[in-house]
């Protein structure tokens, strides 16, 4: 089964072993038809059944069954849900999920430069952790302002600043 991150727990809210979750692309509606959803973090994961969802302004709460108190719900922060691709919010022409850069190689004036290997929230963005085929890593924001084209199908993502590719204290 072809499964996929849509969101990470972000601590317990309350006193009922609630747990905030933000998803990945800001939408969750489609996160209220499962029943049951996998978890991982640091290469463990845990299937969970889904006691309910709440409406908590801007942000979704879900609370799982047998997680009752905040310190239970706190074990989770930081953990990703995973859920079969299938059942994941269906893109509009031009979207992709965050996964799908997973493996992209990396193109600087149509040449590649390095391969996407993961990706991680950073404070500002999304950050792209690239394999450069020099065999050093850097991180490149996923930001308009350094990112081109993105081509899911060629599995190709644009660099437009080649000041990104030079690993700190060069020049």
């Amino acid at each position: 089964m072809d499964m996929i991150a849509t969101g990470v727990l972000r601590g317990p809210h309350g006193l009922q072993g609630n747990i905030k979750l933000k998803t990945y692309s800001g939408e969750f509606e489609y996160l209220k038809s499962l029943s049951e959803v996998e978890l991982r973090h640091d290469g463990a994961s845990q299937m969970m059944t889904i006691e309910r969802f709440i409406d908590h302004g801007n942000e979704l709460l879900i609370k799982f069954l047998g997680v009752h108190t905040p310190e239970e719900a706190r074990r989770f922060n930081g953990w990703e849900i995973w859920i079969p691709r299938e059942k994941a919010s269906v893109l509009e022409d031009g979207e992709f999920y965050v996964a799908d850069l997973i493996g992209c190689d990396l193109l600087f004036e149509d040449t590649a430069v390095g391969r996407v290997i993961s990706s991680f929230e950073g404070a500002q963005s999304l950050l792209l952790e690239i394999q450069k085929y020099d065999g050093k890593r850097i991180l490149i924001p996923f930001m308009r302002e350094y990112i081109g084209a993105v081509d899911i199908d060629k599995k190709t993502v644009e660099l437009l600043m080649r000041e990104l590719l030079m690993e700190e204290g060069t020049t």
